[in-house]
């Protein structure tokens, strides 16, 4: 047998190990973001621009869980 036909491959796991990833980098990023809100609270620009940031990626969260909950059935598997 050779290596490619002994190795096993899942679309379901492929899509969930990659939607963990993604949703880790996020939380991340969230984090790290919000944890700055101080150092910019006398700059109007800079700290409408962390809020824009934030906003951003509590939509890109969403967006990822509604593909998810869309395609349940190819996040499926092992």
């Amino acid at each position: 047998m050779t290596d490619v036909e002994s190795r096993p491959f899942s679309m379901g796991y492929v899509l969930c190990t990659t939607a963990k990833h993604m949703r880790k980098s996020i939380d991340i990023s969230f984090r790290k973001t919000l944890a700055r809100i101080d150092e910019f609270k006398d700059d109007q620009a800079k700290s409408s621009e962390l809020f824009r940031t934030l906003a951003h990626l509590n939509t890109m969260k969403k967006q990822l869980d509604e593909f998810e909950q869309q395609n349940s059935e190819d996040f499926k598997g092992e």
